[in-house]
């Protein structure tokens, strides 16, 4: 069996899997778009939720001060996982196509009955087909899941920048890396933070913090045929002790997806809103010098978490 990086290649950690039928490109060829929208449905929500993860915790510049500009510079790691449910494995569906069948154009009605999804049994699912206006049933083999897990990783470099008049800025940034003969992804993306605690004395720190990202996946070919936008808004508030910080928000954020695909004959277009809009977030943050740990959970349509490392100053 030939190893293969799996979908997760996105979470820019490499995880070895075996599936003999090569990239995700070449895998979503052998289906609809009908199809291929609910097999990847989770994929989209798994990974929109890890992108809006893990701009909190870790970099904290001072809140109140006289001083309008206090440089502060921060690079670390954030380690993000979503946990997926169930019944984020497997789908049901029921699809047409049209064929010919001894020189004459007819329609198939096809069901397929816990399908699995990118996340679901390697195992490829069957559809049986009945040819519409007769009685007579076919089968047909699709497609099995590229790695069985309800866990959905993603590990992100970025770097801080802070404070001016109590404005930090967030940078994540990996421009198009090629893994092996699997194709190539990059990542670009960032988000500003405000925090009125920069110019008003308060028991704890209040801040508002915006932030966007893009994606993009290219094939084995070069040819791009995934692009991704991300965006979220929260309202955080924190308090500091000597060497921890507890810190919560209130997230709203969008995800959306595009897949346009085409080789010889078949064609797969169709664009996807990640489910998750709405987090409360909480965590805490240790200080060790220049060194800085963090973890926090996460909780909405889905449950994630985020830990990091990092070091500032």
């Amino acid at each position: 069996m030939k190893k293969i990086i799996l979908i997760l290649v996105m979470s820019f950690c490499i995880f070895n899997f075996s599936y003999a039928q090569g990239d995700l490109g070449t895998v979503l060829q052998k289906v609809g778009t009908e199809y291929a929208n609910k097999y990847l449905s989770p994929f989209t929500t798994g990974l929109g939720t890890n992108l809006n993860s893990g701009f909190i915790g870790g970099f904290t510049p001072s809140g109140y001060s006289k001083i309008p500009i206090l440089p502060h510079v921060y690079a670390g790691v954030k380690f993000c996982g979503v946990t997926m449910k169930n019944n984020d494995k497997y789908f049901d569906l029921a699809f047409s196509t049209d064929t010919t069948i001894l020189g004459a154009k007819r329609t198939i009605d096809w069901t397929v009955k816990d399908a699995p999804t990118v996340f679901g049994n390697s195992k490829p699912a069957v559809a049986t087909g009945t040819i519409r206006g007769t009685t007579q049933t076919i089968t047909k083999e699709l497609i099995g899941g590229i790695e069985d897990t309800k866990f959905v990783p993603l590990v992100i470099p970025q770097i801080g920048i802070g404070t001016i008049f109590g404005t930090d800025i967030v940078f994540r940034t990996i421009p198009g890396i090629k893994v092996g003969d699997y194709g190539s992804f990059k990542l670009f993306g960032g988000a500003i933070r405000h925090n009125i605690g920069a110019y008003a004395k308060m028991p704890f720190d209040i801040a508002v913090q915006f932030g966007l990202q893009s994606f993009g996946i290219k094939d084995i070919n070069n040819n791009k045929f995934i692009d991704a936008n991300s965006s979220f808004v929260n309202l955080q508030f924190s308090k500091s002790f000597p060497v921890v910080s507890v810190y919560g928000a209130f997230q709203y954020e969008n995800y959306s997806v595009d897949v346009n695909y085409k080789t010889g004959n078949t064609s797969i277009s169709f664009n996807q809103k990640g489910d998750d809009h709405f987090r409360g977030i909480a965590g805490a943050t240790v200080s060790l010098g220049p060194a800085s740990f963090n973890a926090d959970m996460n909780f909405g349509t889905v449950f994630a978490f985020t830990a990091g490392f990092g070091f500032g100053f």
